[in-house]
């Protein structure tokens, strides 16, 4: 992104500033860091449906956490159910315009009538 920046500047900076941290500190920092990538470890290798909170007892989530999952899914299943019904029927209309027009001003051929 930004092409200017001197990547081996920042890296010689960080090396000589981290040998003046005290050893106890940077212990501490290596322990930190080792526990953050166990962590991710094992949420990386997670399935994607616990993520989800979709398999019961495997997840972090809670009894009102997987209602509100419930609920916001019914609520959803509810309204792609009342617009496809809508455009169900409003698509069902016909509209009739043209041939009230053409009735009116005669324009019709003689099968029209016929049945």
């Amino acid at each position: 992104m930004n092409e200017n920046l001197n990547t081996e500047a920042i890296r010689q900076h960080l090396n000589r500033s981290s040998a003046r941290i005290e050893q106890p500190t940077l212990a501490r920092l290596r322990d930190a860091r080792a526990q953050a990538m166990a962590r991710f470890d094992a949420r990386s290798t997670a399935p994607a449906l616990v993520w989800a909170g979709a398999l019961p007892g495997l997840g972090h989530a809670t009894e009102s956490h997987q209602k509100s999952h419930f609920w916001a899914t019914v609520l959803l299943l509810a309204a792609l159910l009342f617009s496809g019904a809508a455009y169900w029927q409003h698509s069902a209309d016909h509209d009739n315009s043209d041939v009230d027009i053409a009735i009116l001003t005669g324009d019709l051929p003689i099968d029209v009538y016929v049945d």
